[in-house]
C-alpha cells in the first residue's frame, strides 16, 4: 500500500515538473517571438504576411462552418433552457443576462479555442515537428534565417488573430440562433430580445471575452510550436501533436479560471 502511494506521489511530482518545464519553455518562446517581431532579420516582410494570411485562412476562415454550427446549437440550447425553466423560479426575464454571461463571457472564447486546438494546434505541431526531422529548421539557420521569425511568428499572429475573430463570430451566431429559437418556441419579438441582450451587455463583458480569446490563442500557438520544436525523431511527431492538444486544453482551462476569478472577484 505504501509503495503504491509513493509511486502515485512520485508520478504526480513528475507531472507537475513536466508542466513547469513546459510553462517555462512557452514563456521563453513567447519572449523570442515578441523579440523577433522587433528585430530585423533576413526574412522578407512579404513572406511573413503571406504565411500569416495562410495561417488565418486555415485556422479561421476554414473553421467558420464548424464554429457556426456549434454557436447556433449553443445559442438555441441556452435560450430555450432559460425560457422554459427560469419562469418556474420567477426569473424568466433574465434570459438576456444568462445568454451574455454564458456565450460572451465563457463559451465564446473557450469553444473557439478548443476548435482551433483540434484543427490547427495538431497541424502546427506536426508541421514543425516534420521540419525538425527533415532538417529544414537547421537549413534555415544555415541560411541565416531565424526559425522563430520565419515559422513561429506568423503562426502565432495568425492563430491569435483567428481565435479573436472566431470568438466574435461565435458570439454573433449564438445570439442569432438564440433569437431564432426564442421566436419559434415562445414568439418573443426580435425587438424585445435584443433589448434584453443590450441591457445585459456591458463593455467589461466584451473586454474580458476579447482578453480570453487573446490569451487562449497565445496558449495554443505557443504550445503547438513548442512541442513541434521539441521533436527529435519521427516517432515523436504524433506524441508532439498529442502533447500540444492536451497541454493546450490544460492551460486554456487554467487561464479561463484565472481570468474569470479576476473578473468576478475584482
Amino acid at each position: 500500500m505504501m509503495i503504491a502511494i509513493k509511486r502515485l506521489i512520485l508520478g504526480a511530482l513528475r507531472k507537475l515538473s513536466g508542466l513547469w518545464h513546459t510553462a517555462c519553455g512557452m514563456a521563453g518562446l513567447l519572449f523570442d517571438t515578441v523579440y523577433a517581431a522587433f528585430r530585423k532579420g533576413r526574412t522578407p516582410n512579404l513572406s511573413l504576411m503571406s504565411q500569416i494570411n495562410r495561417q488565418m485562412l486555415y485556422t479561421g476562415v476554414e473553421a467558420f462552418w464548424l464554429v457556426g454550427v456549434i454557436a447556433v446549437l449553443c445559442g438555441c440550447a441556452i435560450v430555450l433552457g432559460t425560457m422554459f425553466n427560469m419562469p418556474k423560479i420567477g426569473v424568466g426575464e433574465y434570459f438576456g443576462k444568462i445568454l451574455v454571461v454564458a456565450v460572451v463571457g465563457e463559451l465564446g472564447p473557450f469553444i473557439t479555442s478548443l476548435v482551433v486546438v483540434g484543427r490547427s494546434g495538431t497541424a502546427l505541431a506536426t508541421y514543425i515537428g516534420t521540419m525538425r526531422v527533415s532538417r529544414e529548421v537547421e537549413a534555415l539557420e544555415v541560411m541565416g534565417i531565424d526559425p522563430i521569425q520565419f515559422i513561429v511568428q506568423p503562426a502565432f499572429v495568425g492563430i491569435v488573430g483567428s481565435v479573436v475573430c472566431l470568438n466574435v463570430y461565435f458570439i454573433t451566431i449564438a445570439i442569432g440562433g438564440g433569437l431564432a429559437a426564442a421566436w419559434v418556441a415562445t414568439g418573443v419579438p426580435a425587438g424585445i430580445f435584443f433589448d434584453r441582450i443590450l441591457d445585459a451587455l456591458r463593455f467589461k463583458d466584451i473586454f474580458v471575452s476579447l482578453l480570453k480569446s487573446v490569451a487562449f490563442g497565445t496558449i495554443v500557438a505557443l504550445m503547438s510550436s513548442y512541442h513541434g520544436l521539441c521533436v527529435r525523431n519521427v516517432r515523436m511527431i504524433p506524441i508532439a501533436a498529442i502533447n500540444a492538444v492536451v497541454g493546450s486544453m490544460f492551460f486554456v482551462i487554467a487561464a479561463n479560471l484565472v481570468v474569470s476569478l479576476g473578473y468576478y472577484v475584482l
